[in-house]
């Protein structure tokens, strides 16, 4: 059964159950995955229900399912961490990491700088060779590879950046040159390429992310990416579950769990139509659309710009 809980208050709406326990941002917005698991045991499995008999680890396994599948592009997991530049302007993904939204710099105003994907760079694997630039096998056979990559050793160390004094006074003495190499060609210029704050390049393999010598060490990042939701998933109170999309976390384990069997089939097709409606209710309800926020930017649009 769901766990009771108090009201809110400013005191405790940053903690569980009433204000004692493990500290957990709005945790009366959310439901934990045991909760869910429990309540459709109780509604949807037993004699004369929807199922009549399901084991208790299938029910979990199907809304560990829905939680991932959801945390995609319906619950928005996306978390967003702070990290401080060592000397190797690198740093390590997080352990629950599946994508990234985006990486950006903060300035001294606590402005987030957008940094953009090295497009023109790569990470590589640099393959060991001896004197004569021959592949080095170790005992079993395999390849061996180096510890670093020089192609990111040189992205690192290039000096492909000007500050903005010293880019002011380039332009003011090249104004007729279109070549400013420092942001790209003025004229048939690439967009993507034409960013002062720096660029980075993201190696899934080893787990890292480079950063160009734009940046230093000190220099804080910010970095947006989105989990699974399960990154704790040994304890299922540690997942939770909006409950604005509550109802189409049930539906969803309904029609998995129903087009499984045999006695399910002919309202599978049923299922499937109801937990589609509901996940696009559960979008709709978790957009987070404020009209007088909205509002506020479509001003914007009554402005004449002159070209």
């Amino acid at each position: 059964m769901a766990i009771s809980r108090k009201p809110l208050d400013v005191d405790n709406y940053s903690l569980a159950e009433g204000g004692t326990g493990t500290a957990i941002a709005g945790y009366y917005s959310r439901v934990h995955l045991n909760d869910i698991i429990n309540n459709f045991m109780i509604a949807y499995v037993g004699d004369g229900k929807v199922l009549t008999k399901v084991p208790r680890y299938e029910v979990a396994f199907w809304a560990q399912r829905s939680v991932q599948e959801f945390s995609y592009d319906i619950f928005h997991a996306e978390k967003n961490i702070e990290i401080e530049l060592s000397s190797t302007l690198q740093l390590s993904l997080p352990s629950d990491y599946v994508n990234y939204v985006k990486v950006s710099y903060v300035d001294s105003n606590g402005n987030h700088r957008p940094i953009q994907n090295a497009k023109y760079t790569k990470p590589t694997k640099a393959v060991m060779q001896d004197q004569d630039f021959r592949y080095v096998y170790d005992q079993d056979g395999n390849l061996t590879f180096n510890e670093t990559s020089e192609t990111i050793e040189r992205f690192q160390a290039s000096e492909k950046f000007l500050t903005t004094k010293d880019f002011q006074n380039y332009y003011d003495g090249y104004f007729d040159d279109d070549d400013l190499s420092a942001y790209g060609r003025r004229y048939g210029s690439e967009p993507e390429r034409q960013n002062i704050n720096g660029s980075y390049v993201l190696d899934l393999e080893n787990g890292k992310i480079y950063f160009d010598s734009f940046f230093s060490e000190g220099d804080l990042i910010a970095f947006q990416y989105i989990s699974d939701g399960l990154g704790d998933n040994g304890n299922f109170e540690n997942v939770l579950v909006p409950k604005l999309a509550e109802d189409a976390v049930y539906a969803n384990m309904l029609y998995n769990l129903s087009k499984l069997r045999p006695s399910g089939g002919p309202t599978a097709a049923l299922y499937k139509k109801e937990a589609a409606a509901k996940m696009r209710n559960a979008k709709l309800r978790l957009s987070n659309l404020k009209l007088e926020e909205l509002t506020q930017v479509l001003r914007g649009k009554s402005k004449w710009i002159k070209h």
